[in-house]
């Protein structure tokens, strides 16, 4: 039962990782660059290696790279910054637990996730490599519907079908108009 509260620590640290990284930057300033707003990241996260060593405390390095990237990252007069924006109530709260497979280097334990609109079921692949090293986790369930685990063509799939949702609207409202008698 221990060893499940700590693991219950551990995803709930890791879970808070990114939107504490994405949020730290509160009270910089603001810049602009085509039309989005960027505001630099306080120095313990100027680069992304010191981010990516963060990330790899809890995450494997598929998920690191995925979400350093879902971080949207530029570089803006020599510092890194993110985009300037507020984020929606993420899931990040255990739940509950459930061993699922329990071995010496491997366990895989599904999550119920609170802190967004509704709870959320996660299974999780913990990994360790050798006895005296923490586990990582090496894979997340659910990554699709989370924006801090979206792959890039799940974000690029989102954005074509939001494109595609206004140029629908813009057709409609030209068709309406032609229809209309004069």
């Amino acid at each position: 039962m221990d060893q499940l509260r700590q693991f219950k620590q551990f995803i709930e640290q890791a879970e808070q990782v990114w939107t504490q990284i994405a949020a730290s930057p509160r009270g910089k300033p603001v810049y602009t660059v085509n039309g989005v707003d960027y505001t630099p990241l306080p120095e313990r996260y100027g680069s992304k290696r010191k981010i990516s060593r963060i990330f790899r405390r809890y995450w494997g390095i598929k998920l690191t790279e995925r979400m350093i990237r879902n971080l949207r990252l530029r570089l803006v007069k020599g510092k890194l910054c993110v985009p300037y924006r507020i984020y929606p109530p993420l899931p990040m709260k255990v739940v509950s637990l459930k061993w699922k497979k329990n071995s010496l280097n491997q366990k895989v334990i599904s999550a119920v996730l609170s802190g967004g609109s509704k709870n959320v079921r996660v299974d999780y692949r913990f990994i360790r490599s050798g006895n005296t090293v923490s586990f990582t986790i090496m894979k997340r369930s659910n990554c699709e519907y989370d924006l801090r685990y979206r792959s890039q063509g799940a974000a690029t799939a989102h954005t074509r079908n939001q494109q595609k949702r206004n140029q629908q609207k813009k057709n409609q409202k030209g068709r309406n108009n032609l229809l209309k008698p004069p």
